[in-house]
């Protein structure tokens, strides 16, 4: 997500090196673990990448809405077998969602 967030705030295209220089300097990022996940990233249709030269520009093919999208199904399917149900009651059983949530969720099915 570290790694989207960049390209997206960018809006245009960037190198290895500019993703490189944004990232939190905390976490010391290694090139390789960069590459990695831009490589995984392409390979899944996130990204598109442009040979200039001898560098690779990546740009991003989906918005973020549609990242967030596709990473919440992921993480239903991963973790709660798709079912929203049982996130849902992971949540509240863990005391993560208020009674005022749930309150706030029927009216918005409701009006679905």
């Amino acid at each position: 997500m570290e790694i989207m967030k960049i390209i997206w705030n960018k809006n245009r295209q960037v190198t290895t090196a500019d993703i490189l220089e944004e990232l939190p300097k905390e976490n010391s990022w290694k090139i390789t673990t960069v590459m990695t996940l831009i490589s995984r990233l392409t390979d899944k249709g996130i990204l598109k990448v442009a040979k200039l030269g001898k560098l690779n520009n990546y740009s991003a093919k989906i918005t973020e809405e549609e990242y967030k999208a596709i990473q919440a199904d992921n993480f239903l399917e991963d973790m709660h077998n798709g079912s929203v149900k049982n996130f849902i009651a992971t949540l509240f059983n863990n005391k993560k969602i208020s009674k005022e949530d749930i309150s706030d969720l029927k009216k918005w099915l409701k009006d679905v």
